[in-house]
C-alpha cells in the first residue's frame, strides 16, 4: 500500500497560524500575565513584598491611580485624551484644604463640582472651537496648573482642628480603608454606566466610529463634553483624595498623574485610536503598575530606571492595542 506523500507546510501557511493564535490573545491578558511574572520576580527579590502590609499599601495607592485611570479611559475611549488632569488633581488638592477650613464639609461637593466644570471646559474647547484634545488640554493643564499656585504658591498643610473632615477619606470601615472602598464603588458605578446607559455606548460608539455614529444621530458634541467632565470628576475625587491622605495640598502634586494615567490605560489594552477597551482593562492596567511601582521601590531599583521602564511599558501597550486600520498614514 502506497503511502501518501505528506503535505509540504509552507512558510506563509505557518506564519498566518501565528497570526490567527495571537490574534486570540487579548491585551488584558497580556497585562494579566505581566502581572503575574511582576509579582513573582519582585516576591522573589524581597519576601516583604507579599506582606499584609504591603498589599494594604499597592492597593490603597493603586485605588487612587485606579479612578486618575478611569476618567482618562473616558477620554481615549472617544478617541481623544486629556493631559490637564495633572493640573486639576493639583488645583483642586490645594483648594480642597482651604475650603475645608471655611465651610467644613463642604468643599467636597464644591470641589467636586469645579472638576466637572474643568472638563467641561475642555470638551466645550475640542467641539466648539475645534481644537485636537491633546493641544486643547495642554493648554487648560498648563493654565489650571498657574491656578493652584495662585492659591498655594507652596504645599499646604491643614489646620489640626480641621483634621475631622478629612476622615471622610482617610479613615477605614471594618480595617479596610476608606480609599479603597472609594476605588472599588467608582469602579463599579462606571462600569455600570459604560454598559447599562445609553450616554455610555455612545462613548463607545463615537470613539469606534465617529462617521457612523453621527449619521445614525447621536449628538457627537454632547457626547464628548460628558467624556471630558467626567475625567475632570474623578480628577477632582484624586486631589480630594491626595489632600486627604496627606492632610495637606501640594501644586505640582498631580504632574506624575498625567504620564501614569495613560499607562494603566493603555497597558491595560485600552486602543488610543478610541472605542476599544473598558474599565477591567483598567483595572488590570493600574494593578501592573501598582505593583511595578510599589516592588521596583521594596527591591531597591534607582528611581531614574522606573521612569525609563514606565516608558518602555507605554510603548509596547500602544503597539499592542493600536488600531492601525483607523490610521493609515503613522506620523
Amino acid at each position: 500500500m502506497e503511502e501518501k506523500p505528506r503535505e509540504r507546510v509552507t512558510q506563509p501557511d505557518v506564519r498566518k497560524a501565528a497570526m490567527r493564535l495571537i490574534g486570540r490573545v487579548k491585551p488584558v491578558h497580556l497585562t494579566i500575565v505581566l502581572i503575574l511574572v511582576v509579582g513573582t520576580f519582585m516576591s522573589v527579590g524581597n519576601k516583604e513584598f507579599l506582606s499584609l502590609y504591603n498589599i494594604d499599601t499597592i492597593l490603597s495607592f493603586g485605588a487612587i491611580l485606579l479612578i486618575a485611570a478611569l476618567g482618562q479611559m473616558f477620554a481615549i475611549l472617544i478617541g481623544g485624551i486629556d493631559l490637564s488632569v495633572g493640573g486639576t488633581i493639583s488645583l483642586i488638592s490645594v483648594m480642597f484644604v482651604f475650603l475645608v477650613h471655611s465651610v467644613g464639609y463642604w468643599a467636597y461637593p464644591i470641589c467636586l463640582a469645579t472638576g466637572l466644570v474643568l472638563g467641561y471646559i475642555n470638551g466645550v474647547i475640542l467641539t466648539r472651537v475645534k481644537i485636537p484634545s491633546f493641544i486643547a488640554t495642554l493648554g487648560t493643564g498648563g493654565i489650571i496648573t498657574s491656578l493652584a499656585y495662585v492659591v498655594s504658591p507652596r504645599p499646604i498643610s491643614a489646620a489640626s482642628d480641621d483634621y475631622g473632615y478629612f476622615a471622610v477619606v482617610n479613615g477605614s470601615v471594618w480595617g479596610v480603608s476608606n480609599v479603597f472602598i472609594i476605588g472599588l464603588v467608582t469602579f463599579v458605578c462606571i462600569l455600570a454606566f459604560l454598559r447599562f446607559s445609553r450616554a455610555g455606548r455612545n462613548i463607545y460608539f463615537v470613539g469606534s466610529n465617529i462617521k457612523m455614529a453621527w449619521m445614525s444621530g447621536t449628538d457627537i458634541a454632547e457626547t464628548r463634553n460628558v467624556a471630558f467632565m467626567l475625567c475632570g470628576l474623578c480628577a477632582a475625587m484624586v486631589g480630594i483624595i491626595i489632600s486627604g491622605v496627606r492632610y495637606g495640598g501640594d501644586p505640582v502634586v498631580g504632574t506624575s498623574y498625567v504620564l501614569n494615567s495613560v499607562a494603566a490605560v493603555v497597558v491595560g489594552g485600552t486602543a488610543l485610536t478610541g472605542g476599544t477597551g473598558g474599565v477591567v482593562s483598567v483595572l488590570f492596567g493600574t494593578l501592573f503598575l501598582s505593583l511595578l511601582d510599589n516592588g521596583m521601590n521594596v527591591v531597591g531599583i534607582d528611581q531614574y530606571f522606573q521612569q525609563a521602564l514606565l516608558g518602555v511599558m507605554i510603548i509596547l501597550g500602544v503597539a499592542v492595542t493600536f488600531d492601525r486600520t483607523k490610521t493609515p498614514v503613522i506620523k
